[in-house]
């Protein structure tokens, strides 16, 4: 049902109140009549009127007085100054004082409608004037924060750091406590978060498969979720509030970038009265999210950039210029904090067999397969890289010898095992001949079914202080010459 304009008649004369009312209230309006300015004054803190007709000569407070008492604390309300005194002087006080009419008694009832429809057009046109100027301004700073986003987003080339700015501004545009940016994982595939903004809980870190947990399932879907309340939302009946969200509101954004997605923004507990986020919120935040796009995205070509300059394209393995500045850092790092420090090096024995037997081909494919093993014998914070040809280097920080002896023996017997019945002769490489000179124990049947093992020197040297790169380089080196010479297949230490 549509609710009455409400209009507040003060006149000292009931009868003419009385009137009034009865004249308004034909035209639909709901009136209250008063015959005090006191009185008048209790009535306005109980409600807000759309108009107030008002009496300019009052028994208990002057009518100006009272004008201007009323348009301080609500100035859309229409007010109409009414007299059987007219003048100049009076009529002009009460314009200043706010009123928008000057009416005189006797009154003639058309013209009373007349100028009470037209101050009730001219109020609501106020206050939807006001409404559209705040929201103008509403817009306005929000759109200063997206574009001052934009501005600092550029300069920003670490994901994690984009993360962490992402979700302050997300909590800032749209006016929420919480905010996440999880990013899919080209490797797994999963969504890792990368950004939180959580006031006392988690981490980033956290991980989820594509379609587990809501974040998971919008990836999935790729479209947006904007929920008012979780209980009530059929799309997620299968999930309740969690007890550390203070409302069921959220909005949950997939990022795309060409039709991919490659990662999500969410965010919850909108701090506004209603605690529910709106298709206003969305928008805001869909602008947030396109540069958020734009910028992992930009990230990731700079990743990968900076990978091809420091990666050898056959192994994924560091390449040797890169290990050359890496050792310098380490050799400082152990200086500095008389920490342990190890070198291995390591190679293929008797490569040039297989390349002439197999060819380069298949040749690179054994290199492959050992960076492979490598890397998955080492910790995370040991640096392997291609050293040159078939040989290899791996930086071990903070590991004494021992412990890079029991590395080093670990990838050798992984080597030692590693299959090769994959391998095929080419063509062009005369496989017989050389095949029957490094298997001519073997039975023509036997020579074709497997390939010759592939085995692995290595030498190892630790770093004692005094010693500059070049020399600890060189210590690894005699160590695994020394493997090569003692049989190959082999783990030697630096003596």
């Amino acid at each position: 049902m549509e609710k009455k304009e409400s209009i507040l008649i003060v006149d000292d004369d009931r009868i003419i109140g009385n009137n009034l009312k009865l004249i308004l209230e034909e035209e639909g309006y709901a009136a209250v009549v008063v015959d005090k300015g006191f009185a008048a004054i209790e009535e306005i803190k109980k409600r807000q009127f759309d108009a107030v007709l008002l009496d300019l000569m009052l028994p208990d407070i002057n009518g100006i007085e009272l004008l201007r008492m009323f348009s301080n604390k609500s100035p859309e309300t229409c007010f109409i100054i009414s007299t059987g005194f007219a003048s100049l002087s009076s009529a002009i006080e009460a314009l200043k004082a706010g009123a928008y009419e000057y009416l005189i008694k006797p009154f003639d009832g058309d013209h009373v409608k007349l100028v009470i429809k037209r101050g009730i057009e001219r109020r609501k046109l106020s206050i939807n004037y006001r409404e559209l100027a705040e929201r103008i301004e509403k817009d306005r700073r929000k759109l200063e924060v997206i574009l001052k986003a934009y501005q600092n987003m550029v300069g920003i080339l670490a994901l994690d750091e984009l993360a962490d700015f992402v979700t302050s501004r997300a909590i800032e545009i749209v006016t929420a406590e919480k905010s996440s940016l999880m990013v899919i994982d080209e490797g797994s595939g999963d969504l890792v978060v990368r950004g939180l903004k959580r006031p006392k809980e988690g981490k980033p870190g956290w991980r989820k498969a594509i379609g587990e947990m809501i974040a998971g399932w919008v990836a999935k879907q790729g479209d947006v979720l904007l929920v008012e309340d979780i209980d009530t939302d059929p799309r997620l009946q299968r999930y309740s509030r969690h007890k550390r969200y203070n409302t069921g509101s959220f909005i949950c954004m997939p990022l795309k970038a060409e039709g991919r997605i490659i990662g999500i923004i969410n965010v919850a507990d909108k701090l506004a009265e209603t605690k529910v986020f709106t298709e206003d919120d969305l928008k805001y935040l869909n602008l947030l999210a396109h540069q958020t796009v734009a910028q992992i995205e930009n990230i990731r070509l700079c990743e990968k950039l900076t990978s091809l300059a420091v990666t050898d394209a056959l192994t994924n393995l560091y390449n040797h210029r890169y290990f050359q500045e890496e050792l310098d850092l380490e050799i400082a790092r152990a200086k500095r904090y008389k920490s342990a420090l190890s070198l291995i090096m390591l190679d293929i024995d008797t490569f040039k067999k297989y390349n002439d037997t197999y060819g380069h081909l298949q040749g690179d494919k054994v290199l492959k397969e050992l960076a492979a093993i490598i890397r998955k014998n080492i910790r995370q914070i040991d640096i392997p890289s291609r050293y040159g040809g078939e040989e290899f280097i791996i930086i071990l920080p903070e590991a004494g010898i021992e412990e890079a002896r029991l590395v080093a023996e670990r990838i050798r017997k992984k080597v030692e095992r590693m299959e090769l019945s994959s391998l095929e002769k080419e063509p062009a490489v005369l496989a017989k001949e050389i095949a029957e000179a490094v298997h001519k124990s073997k039975s023509p049947a036997e020579r074709k079914k497997s390939p010759p093992a592939v085995t692995v020197s290595l030498g190892v040297a630790a770093y004692r202080s005094g010693l500059n790169k070049e020399e600890l380089i060189s210590r690894a080196d005699q160590a695994l010459y020394k493997a090569k010479a003692e049989g190959k297949n082999k783990v030697c230490l630096f003596e």
